[in-house]
């Protein structure tokens, strides 16, 4: 008798251990998939908001890159042909358009690939990205992209307009990075920590910040070249999304201008990698 009631309480206490294990496993799991599933959710919620984020300032970036070009051809159609008689009246009227607009620079190009500036001559075409001798529609390119002092270059084809021994091409001005991101913020929070940047296609940041700081690279692709990602994300998808201008996987194209515009991506800040410190 007292050997089975032995045998029965073991039975008992094992049988209520494999419970009680069964139970603390079951609670472990269950929080194990509700943190994880809060971590799923938290994260998508995020995504759509830096989406939205990077959105608008898309909007307001391609809005302001519209007004500019309408700017310069109002200014060109201002131009009048006693402004082409020589280079003092020519001078005159981009100073002119320079206080009218606040323009950094507006100069023409004429076919010999001379600039024309309201400061005389300049020999330095090779310093833009825009090709004067094949532009159809206006072009959008950026100056300095690996300097802090960037400058937004928009340029448009003016037909075919006779100026001393040349003839003038592509009317062109600059616009300082800083008056172009004028009305896009940047940064939020207290510590103005970087949400969106705004990229040209080969990486280089617009606000002299990869990643909201978090990179020592002053280039996104070789930032996220040495990144941890997670399943689903690389390099060179993000790389790829760039070069095709395409949306998702936090990338949003700006407006684009005659096909080969530098200024072409949108890209949000909160990437799927993680960095090395800087």
């Amino acid at each position: 008798m007292k050997t089975r009631d032995e045998s029965t309480a073991r039975a008992t206490i094992l049988g209520a251990a494999i419970v009680l294990i069964i139970l603390i496993a079951g609670t472990v799991w269950m929080g194990h998939e509700a943190n994880r599933d809060t971590d799923s959710a938290v994260r998508t919620v995020s995504l759509l908001y830096l989406d939205e984020l990077a959105g608008r300032r898309e909007q307001v970036v391609a809005s302001n890159l519209q007004s500019s070009i309408e700017t310069i051809q109002t200014a060109v159609d201002l131009m009048t042909d006693e402004d082409l008689s020589d280079e003092a009246h020519c001078q005159a009227y981009q100073k002119r358009m320079k206080a009218l607009y606040h323009l950094d620079k507006f100069a023409f190009v004429g076919e010999s690939g001379m600039i024309y500036t309201s400061l005389g001559p300049r020999d330095e075409i090779s310093r833009y990205s825009f090709d004067y001798q094949t532009m159809a529609e206006p072009q959008i390119s950026i100056l300095n992209t690996e300097e802090a002092e960037k400058k937004v270059v928009i340029a448009i084809p003016i037909g075919h307009r006779p100026f001393l021994d040349d003839t003038l091409i592509v009317c062109f001005m600059e616009i300082d990075m800083a008056q172009m991101l004028k009305g896009v913020s940047m940064q939020s929070g207290e510590d103005d920590a970087t949400f969106c940047n705004i990229y040209t296609r080969d990486g280089f940041p617009l606000s002299n910040a990869v990643l909201g700081g978090s990179a020592s690279e002053t280039n996104l692709m070789d930032a996220l070249a040495h990144a941890d990602f997670e399943k689903g994300y690389s390099a060179e998808k993000v790389a790829a999304d760039f070069e095709a201008g395409n949306r998702g996987g936090g990338v949003i194209p700006v407006q684009r201008y005659a096909g080969d515009a530098d200024l072409c991506a949108c890209g949000r800040d909160g990437l799927a990698a993680d960095l090395p410190d800087p």
